[in-house]
């Protein structure tokens, strides 16, 4: 690891890291002894180029084995790449692993001594920095027993305490604040905005996508050791969570039945020919904003002339929640003639959907809305990250002091 230069605090240029797994201790002896493979290799890292800015809060997210404590390992230094190379402007203080870089059978005070060498500082400083050190890990009587008589909270306490102390100017969390009691997770959020404040680089890695959300200007996803997105830290946060929607939708069921646009029952009467989301202005879209207008409209094709019925929308996420869902019937309208060709468009003055991928489930039915003539699901549409509200919908509100 050398010194970066320029106003990045972190480069990283094409950092690749490959374990080696052997199915027991004795193939890796016989690979030794025989000069023969007996492992397989597992990328845990592939090819990841980053650059973090000096004074810049910058997330990292994706699901369970994704790469992202071994990304944060090499930038601490405690990890070798397999390729590619790693360079920071300036000292590095990490939170890893619970209890990383501590010797449990020393005490408290002992391990701020050991945690700070291994950080560089001098013996004089640790000195002059102790005190403040102790007073925010508020560790009490603890301070001279052997950390292995400390709960996990009062590591993470020591460990947070030592870190954010000895003066860092890259500062890296990985998971520090779901760990310890609700007043110490308020001290250290306090204490990172503190440190952004003074201009400090944080790189903090999460599960939860609120803190990377409210805390980062930037966020990398990384999946199965790749950037899958880099870039506005919400915009990730809803990439990810759209991920993980569809991810959990297909572990629970299997597709719906039917393509995108395909009428179910093609040999009715009445069949739906399209099904088409439009923007505030009336065009074709994709992508819609929350709380823009919109309209749905959906084309039937219909053989047989005076047949009426209702028709019924349904806006879907990906993951299969039900969003909303009415029908002409449900809202006091007589039935509608179906005709061949004819659009009918429902109107929606505001879009309440926040950030996600969604469809359109269009129903057209008979007159007493209990017969389905087809079901068709439109191609997906989203809903941009425009606004950092969290959850469903947007709901009206205003606040009052």
């Amino acid at each position: 690891m050398s010194t970066g230069r320029g106003m990045n605090a972190i480069e990283i240029e094409g950092l690749s890291k490959v374990y080696r797994l052997y199915p027991s201790p004795l193939h890796r002896l016989k690979e030794l002894v025989l000069r023969r493979k007996f492992h397989s290799d597992f990328v845990a890292l592939d090819n990841v180029t980053l650059t973090v800015g000096k004074g810049e809060t910058f997330g990292i997210i994706g699901e369970n084995g994704a790469g992202k404590s071994t990304l944060l390992k090499t930038v601490a230094g405690t990890l070798k790449p397999t390729a590619g190379s790693v360079s920071t402007r300036g000292r590095v203080a990490a939170l890893l692993e619970l209890g990383a870089g501590f010797n449990y059978e020393l005490t408290g005070e002992e391990n701020i001594f050991l945690n700070a060498y291994l950080m560089g500082l001098t013996k004089a400083e640790i000195e002059a920095k102790k005190q403040a050190i102790l007073d925010f890990a508020e560790l009490g009587g603890f301070v001279r027993r052997p950390l292995k008589t400390y709960s996990s909270g009062m590591v993470v306490r020591l460990a947070f305490s030592i870190a954010t102390s000895v003066d860092p100017e890259v500062l890296i969390v990985d998971e520090a604040l779901s760990v310890g009691d609700e007043y110490f997770q308020k001290k250290s959020v306090d204490r990172m905005m503190e440190f952004r404040k003074a201009g400090k680089t944080i790189l903090f890695c999460s599960h939860s996508m609120y803190y990377v959300q409210e805390l980062c200007q930037r966020a990398l996803w990384l999946h199965q050791g790749r950037i899958r997105y880099v870039g506005d830290a919400g915009a990730a946060v809803s990439q990810y969570q759209n991920y993980e929607r569809e991810r959990q939708a297909l572990l629970k069921s299997s597709a719906p039945a039917g393509s995108p646009e395909e009428g179910q029952n093609t040999g009715s009467a009445v069949r739906i020919t399209g099904i088409t989301v439009r923007d505030k202005l009336g065009s074709p879209a994709e992508i819609m904003n929350p709380l823009d207008p919109m309209s749905i409209s959906v084309r039937v094709a219909c053989g047989q002339e005076g047949l009426r019925g209702h028709i019924g929308i349904a806006l879907i996420r990906n993951d299969e929640v039900m969003c909303f869902g009415t029908t002409t019937e449900f809202d006091g309208l007589d039935p509608v003639e179906y005709v061949d060709g004819t659009e009918y468009t429902m109107v929606i003055p505001r879009n309440p959907l926040l950030a996600g991928s969604y469809r359109v489930m269009a129903i057209v039915a008979d007159d007493h809305a209990v017969h389905p003539y087809d079901t068709v699901h439109s191609r997906p549409f989203m809903v941009s990250g425009k606004y950092r509200e969290f959850g469903l919908t947007f709901v009206d509100h205003e606040w009052k002091v």
